[in-house]
């Protein structure tokens, strides 16, 4: 039965470690920032009057959806407490 003695860390070793990562997370922080700015940037104006009425369309059609979404949702909710009775 051999015992392996853990590899030792250096202080140096660790500050490298520790400056590749911060390096790392400052990329991905960057990434995310670009993506939240792409996904929450103000619509551009509708170049014309179809795009227009596309866009509210969609709008409403998206409200209408989450409306009913809601509804059915507070409908299993309340079957499943009415049921614990």
């Amino acid at each position: 039965m051999s015992t392996q003695s853990p590899q030792k860390i250096t202080l140096e070793e660790i500050t490298q470690r520790k400056k590749k990562l911060q390096g790392e997370i400052q990329v991905q922080k960057k990434a995310m920032t670009a993506t939240v700015r792409e996904i929450f940037a103000p619509l551009a104006p509708a170049n014309n009057k179809a795009d227009a009425i596309m866009r509210s369309f969609n709008t409403g059609m998206a409200v209408f959806d989450g409306v009913m979404l809601g509804i059915k949702i507070m409908r299993k909710i309340r079957k499943y407490f009415r049921n614990l009775k």
